[in-house]
């Protein structure tokens, strides 16, 4: 049997619903007015630092604000966090697509869920859905007591997901097999040029026309 790498981008793709959208919202839950005027004021001084030259995008100067406010939970309280979500968020998934990831699995394919969104997200989502796969996102830490620190890594995003999809087969010790890469957005497009089966899933205009152009599988829901 010839087994293949998965790779199934998130947000747009597998998940149909915005994963930091949902955070916000579940967010209400659990800060003060308090601490939503730090996290809109720590957003606005990130904006202010992108205007005087950072290139981090908005949304990952929103997650940082954000995350900054969960300094002080316990691993506990965080993976509970992530649970609301994905519980509530599952009726946003794209079951088309998890089909087709089942299908990957009957294979004996490796299937890893590849985003920027949040690694514990992601992985408390692949738990809901039962999909046996690996996750790959962006870490918030913790300390050796267990503790959030309210800080998160670097985003998984763009060009970077090639980057880190070679570290997991080098850490795998899984090479020689074809990759295939389900996506939807221009900035994915360095994954899906790195595929060796490129797959384009619910594209907007513009994406379908790129997909075009190369040849690449429109992959739709029904």
């Amino acid at each position: 049997m010839n087994m293949s790498i998965v790779t199934v981008d998130f947000d747009g793709t597998l998940y149909q619903r915005n994963s930091v959208m949902d955070m916000l919202k579940a967010g209400q839950k659990v800060f003060s007015i308090k601490q939503w005027c730090f996290i809109i004021l720590d957003f606005l001084m990130g904006l202010v630092k992108r205007t005087k030259g950072e290139k981090a995008e908005v949304r990952i100067v929103l997650l940082k604000a954000f995350f900054y406010q969960m300094r002080g939970k316990t691993e506990d309280d965080i993976h509970n966090f992530f649970k609301s979500i994905a519980a509530t968020g599952r009726q946003g998934v794209n079951y088309d697509l998890v089909a087709r990831i089942n299908e990957h699995l009957k294979n004996g394919d490796h299937v890893i869920i590849m985003s920027g969104a949040l690694q514990l997200f992601l992985e408390e989502l692949i738990k809901q859905l039962n999909i046996r796969a690996d996750a790959i996102g962006t870490p918030l830490f913790f300390d050796e007591h267990g503790i959030c620190t309210g800080k998160i890594g670097e985003i998984v995003h763009g060009a970077d997901k090639v980057n880190q999809l070679k570290l997991w087969i080098k850490k795998n010790d899984i090479s020689g097999k074809s990759i295939w890469a389900y996506a939807d957005s221009e900035s994915d497009i360095p994954l899906l040029e790195f595929a060796d089966k490129a797959i384009v899933v619910q594209p907007s205009k513009v994406m379908k026309k790129i997909a075009e152009s190369k040849g690449w599988e429109i992959f739709a829901q029904s």
